[in-house]
């Protein structure tokens, strides 16, 4: 311990002697720590840590499966034949998600719900932090939980809240509890909880019989011995006997299946049996449900901060070696007197410690405001941003990681400066006891130079990919566009006649306001991620069609959405104010579903048999042809559509507002819809509100916070490696001067100095982009899934890249060789 103090202290001392030193090697070490710390905070948030469930690791999410693999909730019969498997699962909850107009406490406001079983808490195993939850006997009963949030903003966390009453949609909920702050179940939108009884008295009839209504989330928990293989295995038993015993009984095929992405409403289904759709079911771990297929990113972006470490110990271990050289007498004279290797080894190893974990205070802190950052512009680009902190696992990473980053940069510089060789070292002028550090030096310049370009390389790709991807042209005009989406309340507008006309009043306001060029409405939003998905089977128009089913993205819309839009009609008309309830039934559809179900022909006038939320089954004549248009989203193949007229539904309970500005500013007009929907209800709550340019951002926000990190971290290695071959360059001249000062004297020109100490480092960039661009070609497979019609070896990025690289580097070698041509060659000549 007391040798251990004394190199604490002779280390410390020698620093504080450095300060010019000290400080360059603690911010590049500094940069690459922070970065590693900053990622690995999401890592562990997001991959590492359990869910904060108790036992999270036994719960799992059931889903239904069907049609080319599609995933769905299940349905209520469905969740009673789960919860016969007694023997795989202690408990089979369910949630389904919907909206309340909150009233009562404070301005009317929108509140997501979650609908659940009275044996949800008791499956999650959680507690209200104040009151109780709810049992099965509650099912029926107009209850409620409320998230801590929402208890916190709307009543000022009053403890008295219990028993008070709440009103939702008009309905009076007795508040029973509050959550846990933190509770995000099952997601972080929620704000309150009510008994699944109520969603269901909502419903339409026969939901809870009706195995097409896939509205539920099932979430179960694994009974004690139960292997996750074990449930997958029985479940799948399940869907198949239950698909094989309805199909047997159902009549044959069903023609008519429909579902939505959108929470808390859904389609009525024809029939009591099971669908072509519905093959089976897949159990996940909830764990990995949550996650999504975030892994992929964040493992590539912590590979990418672990290379820019990389590259910040070669720079920090080239210093030690430049600073070795003026050691080298102290050194030397240290192991005069019978220092050993190995002594002068741990104490040259307890100063890069000490350089290391200084930096991992500074990298704490820019790791700290980097999170900061990245979280308050890409809030949700990751799930469970909520729990991404600087905790004690983070912590002890990091000091882990200090230490390790100090032996790791030091020990190569150590072991050269303690060599031995005392009698040549003393000599002043011993070019040889420089020679080996000086291929050290270049070995780790290409080392840094191959690393950089590796990640300049990914960064390049993500860059071209994502310029591609807002290249894109999704068929329609998203500038200067707002929406707002609006719920009605069930209780004030029961039927299709009042909804209609709230909805009239409301778009004959707002297209009266002199920023408004036109107003439409919608039941799902282009890029929103909510929509409509119908199946049918295409046979009943095209008998020689290849497959039993089509999936047909549905629009409800008014007259105006098109030009709202600015969607070109191709052929025939858009629709009109004659397209109402109990005309003709008319339909839009895009080339593809044209394509597909009368190839080579002309479809106006053709119809088709489908049903549709609030709309039975019935022909469909169809009234005009527009081109594809990328609706899901901007990625995403355009798929078949269809567009019905809004006046032909018989349920508009939920639709968005779309409005195109006139003077080029869409969100000044977000007081003209508040103010017309007040004008129409005043107690009518609005809910989202977003311009269509803000959705785009919201869909391509993982892409942008992959490509934005990874740019970042590119920039930085090759900001360090730079900074590596201007200080060995600058380390070349300083050990060169006498031999540049002979060649100078001998009558070589400044030009002639240049281009030696250029063409040197050149061999090394040259070398060290070779081995980068192979190291890339089989790093950059791992980026496929990010890309976006770019290919991962594309030949323009590599190029360009490489290029860039070596213009760069030979600009950094540029100055220090510059600089060597200024000196005078009689002092040269006298150096050393």
């Amino acid at each position: 311990m007391e040798t251990l103090l004394q190199d604490l202290k002779f280390a410390l001392r020698t620093l504080a002697k450095s300060p010019g030193f000290t400080l360059v090697a603690v911010l590049t070490l500094a940069l690459g720590i922070g970065a590693n710390t900053a990622i690995f905070s999401a890592v562990n948030a997001v991959l590492l840590k359990p869910l904060p469930y108790p036992g999270s690791d036994r719960l799992v999410q059931i889903m239904s499966t069907g049609f080319r693999g599609v995933r769905f909730g299940v349905s209520f019969p469905d969740l009673q034949d789960l919860r016969a498997l007694s023997q795989d699962f202690t408990g089979v909850a369910a949630t389904t998600t919907q909206r309340y107009n909150l009233t009562g406490a404070g301005d009317p406001r929108e509140v997501q719900a979650a609908a659940v079983t009275g044996d949800v808490f008791e499956v999650l195993q959680v507690r209200p932090e104040i009151g109780h939850g709810f049992t099965t006997a509650d099912d029926r009963t107009p209850l409620a939980l409320l998230a801590h949030g929402l208890w916190v903003t709307n009543f000022g966390r009053d403890p008295g809240i219990l028993g008070r009453s709440i009103s939702l949609d008009g309905r009076s909920f007795t508040v029973v509890g509050v959550m846990p702050a933190g509770f995000e179940f099952p997601n972080q939108d929620v704000q309150v909880w009510t008994p699944i009884g109520e969603s269901l008295s909502q419903s339409p009839q026969g939901a809870e019989t009706n195995r097409h209504w896939h509205f539920l989330n099932a979430v179960a928990r694994l009974a004690p011995g139960v292997t996750l293989e074990r449930a997958v295995g029985d479940v799948k038993v399940l869907g198949a006997r239950l698909s094989a015993s309805d199909s047997g009984s159902s009549g044959g095929r069903q023609r008519i299946v429909a579902g939505q992405a959108s929470p808390g409403a859904g389609p009525p289904a024809p029939s009591s049996g099971r669908s072509i759709l519905d093959t089976g079911f897949d159990v996940t771990l909830l764990r990995d449900a949550a996650i999504g297929d975030v892994s992929g990113r964040l493992l590539i972006l912590a590979g990418a901060v672990a290379l820019v470490l990389l590259i910040a110990c070669a720079n920090a271990a080239n210093l030690l070696l430049a600073r070795a050289t003026a050691r080298r007498r102290e050194l030397a004279v240290r192991r005069a007197p019978g220092a050993g290797r190995g002594r002068l080894v741990r104490q040259l190893l307890t100063e890069s410690t000490l350089l290391a974990l200084a930096a991992s205070v500074v990298g704490v802190v820019l790791s700290t405001w980097g999170l900061h950052a990245l979280l308050a512009v890409w809030p949700h680009a990751l799930p469970r941003t909520t729990e991404i902190t600087l905790d004690g696992r983070v912590l002890s990473f990091t000091l882990g990681l200090a230490v390790l980053t100090g032996v790791a940069f030091g020990i190569l510089p150590a072991w050269r400066a303690s060599a031995p060789g005392i009698e040549q070292t003393l000599r002043e002028d011993a070019p040889g006891a420089t020679g080996g550090r000086r291929r050290l030096q270049n070995a780790l310049v290409v080392g840094e130079v191959s690393l950089a370009l590796v990640l300049l390389v990914g960064a390049g790709l993500l860059v071209r990919s994502f310029i591609r991807l807002n290249n894109v042209n999704p068929g329609f005009d998203t500038r200067d566009v707002l929406a707002a989406r609006i719920r009605l309340t069930p209780a004030r507008y029961p039927a299709g006649a009042q909804q209609t006309l709230f909805f009239d009043n409301m778009l004959a306001s707002l297209q009266a306001h002199p920023g408004v060029q036109s107003a439409s409405l919608a039941g799902t939003l282009p890029l929103s991620g909510n929509m409509f998905m119908l199946a049918f089977d295409p046979r009943t128009v095209r008998p020689d069609y290849p497959e039993p089913i089509m999936i047909l993205r549905l629009s409800v819309i008014s007259p105006d959405y098109f030009t709202t839009f600015r969607i070109p009609m191709r052929r025939g008309r858009g629709f009109t104010a004659q397209d109402r309830a109990g005309a003709p039934p008319v339909a839009v559809i895009n080339r593809a579903s044209a394509d597909q179900l009368w190839p080579g022909q002309d479809p106006i006038g053709r119809q088709l048999t489908i049903g549709g939320p609030g709309q039975p089954a019935g022909p469909l004549t169809v009234v005009g042809l527009i081109d594809n248009l990328r609706s899901a989203s901007l990625d995403a193949t355009p798929q078949p559509e269809i567009y019905r007229p809004a006046a032909q539904q018989s349920d508009l309970r939920e639709m968005w507002v779309a409005l195109r500005s006139s003077n080029g500013r869409p969100l000044q007009l977000v007081g003209a819809i508040r103010d017309a929907v007040h004008q129409a209800d005043a107690e009518q709550s609005i809910g989202d509100v977003v311009s269509l340019e803000q959705l785009i951002g919201r869909q391509t926000a993982a892409r942008r916070f992959n490509t934005t990190l990874l740019t970042i971290f590119a920039l930085l290695a090759v900001g360090l490696a730079l900074v590596g071959i201007y200080g060995v360059t600058a380390y070349a001249v300083t050990q060169r001067t006498r031999e540049l000062g002979i060649r100078m004297a001998l009558g070589a020109r400044g030009v002639d100095v240049v281009r030696l100490l250029m063409r040197e480092s050149l061999r090394r960039v040259a070398l060290g982009v070779g081995l980068g661009l192979v190291a890339a070609l089989g790093v950059t497979r791992a980026l496929s899934a990010m890309l976006f019609e770019v290919a991962p070896r594309d030949a323009v990025t590599f190029a360009a890249t490489a290029l860039l690289l070596v213009a760069v580097a030979l600009a950094a070698t540029w100055l220090p060789a510059r600089r060597a041509t200024k000196v005078d060659p009689m002092v040269a000549l006298r150096y050393e």
